[in-house]
Order: C-alpha cells, then structure tokens, then sequence
C-alpha cells in the first residue's frame, strides 16, 4: 500500500531488478494501480512507461481497464498534456467504481462507444490527426484560429507527408525517430514541439482505441534517444553594423509611439527586450540615475544595476506617462497601448518597419552582412538578414571591444557571467559608476556625437 503523489512518480526508474513490469497500488482509491514498464528497443535501449489500471469486480469476475498514462502536473501556463496526474487518475478511478457499483461493466461500454456509427472511424494518422483536433482540448487551449493553424501546420509539414497514410496503431518508435532526426539538428526547438504534438495525437489514439499500444513519441521511450541528439548550433541574432549605428539612430528618434520610445531605449542601456518592456517606474532611481532590474525579471536570475545616460533621462522624462510628482512604482514604464506588458513583437515590428523604409529606398535596409539566410534552393544565393532588436547587444558589444572599454565592464553592461565561478563569488561590484562613463559614451556615439579628444577609455583599469 502506498498513498502516491506526482513527486513519487516521477522518482521511479523503473520495475525491481530483473522485473520488466511493476505494479504499485494507490491506498486513497480503491483498484488505482500505477504500472511500471521496461522494454528494450531494437537499438538495444531500455525504456519506462508509467500508466494507470483500474482493477475491479463485477459479478464474481475480476477485470482491469487502463485509463492512460501518467503525466506531470502542468507548471506556469502551459497547458495540461494528454495523461493523467495522481489526482486526476484518482477521480477516474473513482468514476470507475461509481459505474460498478451500478452493475456497469466500463469495458464493455468502452468497447460498445467505440462501435457507435457516429464514432470517428480513426485509420491512419492523419485520420487521428483530423479527428483530434476537433476535440475540446485543443478548442479550450489553442483559443486563436491562428494557434490552431500553426500547431497544425508543423504536422502537416513534418509528419504527415511521413507517417500521414500509416496505420496509427502500427507506428512505432523508429517511426517517430525517422520524422524527427532530421529536423533535430537543424531546428530543435521545432523539433521538440513536433514530438509533443504527436504524442498528443498517439495519447488521443490510444484513449479511443484506435491504437492499442504505448506511446511512441512520449519522453519516457525518447528520452535516451533525445539526449544523444545533435542540437541545432546557436544562430547568430543579426545586428545594426556598428558604422551605421548613428544613421539607423537617427531614424528611430524620427519615429513615434512608444515602442519605438522602448526601442531607442533598450538600445541606450544594452538591454534585453523583456527587461525593458517589464521595466516599472518603481525600478528607476532618477535622483542616482540608475535603472535597477530585479533578478525575477533577469536571465541570469541576479539583479542588475543600469547606469542610465543623460540621453536615457531625457527618453524617460519625455515620455507621456511621467509624472515627477506622482509617479506610481507600480506603473509601466513603456505599458502596451491597451495596458499591461508590451508584446516582443511590438518592439521587433519597429525595427521591421524600419527595415522596410530603407530597403525600398536603397533596396538593401538594415541588414547584417555576417548573418545570411539559408535557402532552401542550394543554387540560390545566400542573402543578408535583417537585424532584429537583440542583435542590438551585439553591436554595443562591438563598439566597446573597439574604443578599448574594458572587457568586463562591457561584460557587466550585457548582465552577462564573467569569469569562473571562484572570480564571481568574490567579484561583488558590479561596477556601476565605472560603467557610467562608458554608457554616457555608447549614447554619445548613437546620436552621432564626437567624442572628447582627451577622452581616452583605459584597458584593465578594474
């Protein structure tokens, strides 16, 4: 007997030694049973699979049904995935019990639903496919039509043309390995979400009886494979060439509406899109004028101090939610034109509309010669891209490696890890004044400014 949570689950590894099945029975549900499961695949690698059974009897027989597989309990606001936490499987337990003790047999009625003319007559996966995307989970969580045509179209791009015109109950492992392995190394992230969307569709096949045996896109049967996979290499962001700066400055100053205000200032400060566009007034010291990040808010997960420059003042002071006197702490420094958090793409839009003007101008826009395109036609050339806001970061970088600036102070600015973990536990400063000078500088060079002559930054003077 033992009174399961999902925190127990998840610490199992598997059946006893020398067992390839394990059952552990549930002490708050009467038959609720988690099954264990290993089995090797033709690779030679060992998997586990964590499902429920519900055993009962009815009329002096003792029978068991499954009610699907185990899954973790959902975190932040990512939606539940096909399975069963402990909780949910206790109350499916408990619907099962309330059914025999009404003389109802669950698997004869499960296999009579199965059988009803208007049931969905699932053959291939793109069958299942079809038919899942019909049903009230995917309804409820992907709210937009455009959500829905995008979770789709990564199927139908990757998958289907594959595994489309198969049987959904013969799929098997190798499979799934065939549709993923070739997008894994060149787009992982793509990859990821194309193995949890089958999997979903396999965990609605199998509910349905349409297939009848694990699945073969969960993490417990990949997750070796997985971890054996080639990630796709870090592209570079594409940035502003640090030359242009000045010019592609000028023109954002010349542009409206308060993205392009969050904009020019997550280019003045270094910043990172999200940092600014979270930024509260209650964060920014204007008497020390000095914008500080709380580390719930950074990547890093450590706050950071901005000393902001005398241009960055004046973008804050002459935006049109300032209020010297009144300032609410709480209030957004650049909030979205309906409220709340202005959206990535808002920001990343000016930058693309920018893009556009010129190009139609010169033909070329703000492009970054060093990040190109792949195209899909290896007899086509490949084409410069357009920069985006984090590429930003990049060019700051670049700037202060060239006019001398000290490599940790640079480093410093970006919120970036400097040095081993023994120089970051006794480096406590983050250098903010240092930094001062060297931000006043950057600012200076956005808005075309010349630099004092006498001005000389001096290499390791931290």
């Amino acid at each position: 007997m033992a009174k399961l949570d999902d925190k127990k689950v998840n610490a199992i590894t598997g059946p006893e030694p020398g067992k390839t099945v394990m059952r552990i029975r549930d002490d708050l549900a009467d038959g609720l049973w988690l099954r264990v499961t290993k089995h090797t695949t033709k690779a030679g690698e060992e998997r586990v699979s964590k499902s429920w059974e519900v055993f009962f009897t009815l009329n002096g027989k003792t029978s068991c049904t499954g009610i699907g597989k185990w899954v973790e309990p959902p975190t932040g606001d990512m939606p539940q995935r096909r399975g069963l936490t402990v909780k949910q499987a206790r109350r499916k337990a408990f619907e099962i019990r309330e059914m025999v003790d009404e003389g109802r047999n669950p698997v004869e009625e499960r296999k009579a639903a199965r059988n009803k003319p208007d049931a969905p007559k699932v053959v291939t996966f793109a069958d299942a496919l079809g038919e899942y995307m019909k049903t009230d989970y995917i309804q409820k969580n992907l709210s937009s039509d455009k959500h829905r045509k995008q979770w789709r179209s990564s199927l139908d791009l990757h998958v289907v043309p594959k595994l489309g015109a198969k049987p959904v109950g013969t799929i098997t492992i190798d499979d799934v390995k065939d549709v993923l392995k070739p997008i894994w190394a060149t787009k992982t992230d793509t990859a990821r979400r194309v193995r949890q969307r089958m999997e979903s569709v396999f965990a609605w096949s199998i509910d349905e009886g349409c297939r009848e045996t694990d699945n073969p896109a969960s993490t417990a049967v990949l997750q070796i494979w997985i971890k054996n996979q080639r990630k796709a290499e870090a592209a570079n962001h594409p940035a502003i060439q640090q030359a242009e700066l000045p010019a592609w400055f000028a023109a954002l100053r010349k542009r409206e509406g308060t993205a392009a205000r969050a904009l020019e200032f997550t280019t003045l400060c270094a910043s990172r899109s999200g940092e600014v566009r979270g930024a509260t007034w209650g964060e920014i010291d204007l008497k020390a004028n000095v914008w500080t990040i709380p580390a719930a808010r950074m990547k890093m997960k450590k706050s950071h101090a901005v000393p902001l420059s005398e241009a960055a003042v004046a973008l804050l002071k002459a935006l049109p939610n300032f209020d010297a006197e009144h300032q609410d702490p709480n209030a957004l420094v650049f909030p979205a034109p309906r409220g709340g958090v202005m959206s990535d793409m808002t920001i990343s839009a000016v930058l693309k509309r920018m893009h556009q003007a010129k190009a139609k101008k010169d033909g070329r826009g703000w492009v970054d010669p060093n990040v190109l395109t792949k195209p899909e036609d290896p007899a086509e050339e490949p084409q410069p891209r357009p920069a985006v806001p984090h590429g930003l970061r990049s060019t700051f970088k670049d700037w202060a490696t060239k006019r001398g600036y000290d490599n940790i102070q640079s480093e410093l600015a970006l919120a970036h890890n400097v040095g081993n973990e023994v120089e970051q536990r006794y480096r406590r400063d983050d250098l903010v004044e240092e930094r001062r000078a060297m931000m006043e500088a950057f600012a200076g060079f956005c808005r075309g400014e010349k630099p004092a002559e006498n001005v000389v930054p001096l290499r390791g003077a931290v």
